[in-house]
């Protein structure tokens, strides 16, 4: 079940709602929310496939088991118990996640055939370990403490932010768990829905639309065909705008679900297009998988106190992981590598350049060229995909241009491509424009962005505020996705 599907908005949602909204009012309060709201997340799990219930089942109750043995130790005790509660976890992911590619590349070279079944992904897998890893390194450091069972498994399990992300602090979520104010739900489920509707748009309408032109070319490829330096430009572009507003969408419809039941998740995506930097880009993108990287990889590293060198290695080793999180394969690894190799390229430059730097428009288009650049591996189907792409964006394609673009002439292409780059570079995000009626939505532990070049809170008078007209646009907005609903496909984000 995906939030795009008639199935989600138009049974599970509502039902779940009148569910939570009844027991709040009964006098099972806060336990009859919080196991409501587990079974209906377990159920929205159990959708995709019964099978991988039992095995989050487990993920969550060795967890929290783990956490109470690291809660009731000290010194040299605790530490082994929370290596023994990562390593669990992390051989959990290593195995559904990454043991065919490990299968696959010992084959390869060493021309083995091994009778090996294909392990099936679970969906969510590298969210909920992640978010259960810091749960375990926050206990070591007495940062968070959760005793009640129901209450740490809805923590994993929630469903707006399940699947992909964002990835949680404990410390953030579970205070909030059953305390809505009965005079908060009405405007709660206003605000909800307006922020679910903003994000089911720009996936349903604009992400999905703009998929077909990167298939294209990307399918072209993938098939051993060199597409036109246009053609491999375009698709890459294309791709770029559709993970940017697939991901936003998930993004907001994540916030705004869980807004709907009192719940304030931290925001997870920035306007990242905006940055004038590789380092700003990480900043605004999956702002909360950044944040885990840094805070429980890069700095326990060594991060940037054990001099520049080995800063520099810290960061492409930290961005290296990261690409592996995202996929098992080669083209991740390079993907990581290639953004590891930029965020270095962007601290050596801050520290040596002693030159005038770019004015903001130009530092913001050569971010966000170099960023369109690095999302080819990311995109492609393997290696050779990607290294016949980057040699069509090079001058190295054909001239002629051989792609049969779905629904679009070559001109009207490009002419969506800059209408797309328009709207990631001039409208406000949805944080700011829900900035007027509730507060600032950033994420708790990391520095909130500001509209790059304007004051903040800039809406270009988007600004929301509870008015009739505002009600007519979301009405409009709601009614053109559901008509979309039905030719859509999941989150790019579910497949990690």
């Amino acid at each position: 079940m995906v939030f795009s599907s008639y199935l989600f908005i138009l049974v599970f949602l509502p039902i779940v709602w009148l569910g939570y909204c009844l027991l709040a009012r009964s006098r099972v309060g806060s336990f009859g929310v919080t196991l409501w709201l587990l079974l209906a997340s377990l159920f929205f799990y159990g959708h995709w496939s019964w099978r991988v219930v039992p095995l989050i089942l487990l993920s969550i109750a060795v967890n929290w088991l783990v956490g109470r043995l690291i809660e009731g130790s000290t010194g040299r005790r605790a530490r082994l118990w929370l290596a023994l509660g990562i390593a669990f976890d992390l051989g959990l992911l290593g195995y559904f996640k990454y043991a065919n590619f490990l299968v696959a590349t010992v084959e390869s070279v060493s021309g083995a055939s091994f009778a090996w079944q294909t392990v099936v992904l679970p969906i969510g897998i590298s969210f909920f370990t992640f978010q259960q890893i810091a749960y375990l390194v926050d206990i070591y450091r007495q940062e968070a403490v959760e005793r009640d069972p129901w209450r740490y498994a809805l923590f994993v399990t929630f469903f707006p932010q399940l699947i992909a992300g964002p990835i949680v602090h404990h410390r953030e979520m579970m205070p909030q768990i059953g305390r809505q104010p009965r005079e908060r739900r009405v405007p709660d489920l206003v605000l909800g829905i307006v922020i679910f509707a903003i994000g089911l748009a720009k996936k349903v309408i604009i992400a999905d639309g703009i998929a077909p032109i990167s298939d294209a070319v990307f399918d072209l490829a993938a098939m051993g065909a060199v597409p036109s330096t246009g053609e491999a430009w375009a698709g890459a572009l294309a791709f770029g705008f559709q993970i940017y507003f697939d991901f936003s969408g998930y993004s907001d419809m994540a916030v705004g679900l869980a807004r709907m039941f009192g719940i304030a998740l931290p925001v997870n995506f920035a306007s990242p297009y905006k940055a004038s930097s590789i380092i700003e880009f990480w900043q605004r993108w999956h702002i909360t998988l950044s944040r885990f990287l840094r805070d429980y990889l890069y700095i326990p590293m060594g991060g940037g106190r054990v001099g520049e060198w080995r800063r520099y290695r810290n960061i492409v080793v930290t961005m290296l992981l990261g690409g592996i999180w995202h996929g098992a394969g080669w083209t991740f690894v390079l993907w990581g590598l290639l953004h590891g190799l930029l965020i270095t390229a962007d601290h050596a430059r801050r520290r040596f350049w002693c030159g005038p730097d770019l004015p903001l428009w130009g530092a913001r288009a050569l971010t966000f060229a170099l960023v369109t650049i690095a999302w080819v591996p990311f995109r492609a189907a393997d290696l050779a995909t990607t290294f016949r792409l980057y040699g069509a964006m090079t001058g190295m394609g054909p001239s002629v241009e051989a792609t049969a673009w779905p629904f679009y002439s070559p001109a009207g292409v490009w002419l969506l491509l800059a209408a797309l780059l328009a709207f990631a570079w001039l409208l406000p995000n949805t944080a700011e424009i829900m900035k007027p009626a509730v507060a600032p939505l950033t994420t708790p532990g990391y520095p909130a962005v500001e509209p790059v070049g304007r004051a903040a809170g800039w809406t270009m008078g988007l600004g929301f505020h509870p008015s009739g007209g505002w009600a007519l646009a979301i009405a409009l907005l709601l009614s053109l996705s559901l008509i979309g609903v039905g030719n859509g496909g999941a989150f790019i984000y579910y497949q990690f």
